[in-house]
């Protein structure tokens, strides 16, 4: 991906692919053909590999039929400035003092054991509209209502992008990152919210509230640096990338131990970063 500005980032992880000139204007009519950059569902991919272990892959590939992309871990240095651009985007709402907001998603249930360890497992996409019943079509879906205070990372598309600018202006969306604490409730789903259904035609499963907290400087946990944490990652793509194309493939066999591992550099690494964009960079390192 050619050098693109953090808004960049995030138009194309909103699922926006058409190609751009070089002072950033929309060329109409024209979607980029490359195998990273024109996958307009790239999300799918990026969040995958934000999540522990490969439960999540399973549930994507095997479950719900998508396959997902190696591309994104062969071509991982343009993967980390879409991880690191999105972030950065979240970064400048901060400076905006945007008040608090209440949002709303339609997700599947095994995203529910990662909300239940307290945190998000990867980036949370919302809506400040109602439930879209298009995103309902997954393997056993669960409603949320996300509290986001101010003082919680996240970014409002529509605070940085203009209906012209962004192809998906009307879904109202706000974004959470990963790796940010907070709290889940059960709700009661009312009559309009159970008539909603999933990729089977049945109705959600549950409803949960959701509170988000303050994000940590996970640079007072992990012992490793973004310069060893790199360098592994890098080592070891080509492997991982061939351990996702063998899910592609139907092989759930294997363990996926390497790949798993690998998982955990790209998170901690993740980590680091995001606490040096929060935080101010950590000049100790």
């Amino acid at each position: 991906m050619e050098h693109r500005a953090p808004v960049d980032m995030l138009r194309f992880y909103g699922g926006d692919i058409r190609e751009r000139t070089d002072d950033g204007k929309v060329a109409f009519g024209k979607s980029s053909k490359d195998t990273l950059c024109g996958d307009n569902e790239a999300y799918r991919t990026l969040n995958a590999l934000l999540f522990d272990g490969y439960e999540n892959e399973k549930e994507r590939i095997f479950k719900e039929k998508k396959k997902l992309k190696p591309v994104f871990i062969e071509r991982l240095d343009e993967t980390l400035a879409i991880y690191t651009g999105v972030f950065s985007m979240m970064c400048l709402q901060k400076e905006k003092n945007i008040s608090a907001v209440k949002v709303k998603r339609v997700d599947r249930q095994a995203s529910l054991n990662a909300y239940q360890k307290s945190f998000t497992g990867s980036f949370v996409a919302c809506t400040k509209g109602a439930y879209d019943t298009e995103f309902a079509e997954k393997n056993n879906v669960i409603l949320l209502e996300v509290e986001i205070p101010k003082e919680s990372p996240s970014v409002d598309f529509q605070q940085f992008l203009s209906g012209n600018e962004y192809s998906n202006y009307i879904e109202q969306e706000v974004l959470l990152p990963p790796f940010l604490p907070l709290e889940i409730e059960e709700k009661p789903l009312n009559l309009k919210e159970k008539k909603i259904r999933d990729m089977h035609k049945k109705p959600p499963v549950g409803k949960y509230l959701l509170r988000t907290g303050n994000f940590p400087d996970y640079r007072n946990e992990i012992t490793a640096s973004k310069d060893e944490l790199y360098e592994r990652l890098m080592r070891d793509k080509e492997e991982a990338a061939a351990c996702l194309q063998s899910m592609n493939e139907g092989n759930w066999e294997d363990e996926y131990q390497n790949y798993i591992k690998w998982k955990e550099d790209l998170h901690n690494y993740l980590k680091l970063v995001y606490s040096d964009l929060w935080y101010g960079e950590n000049t100790n390192e």
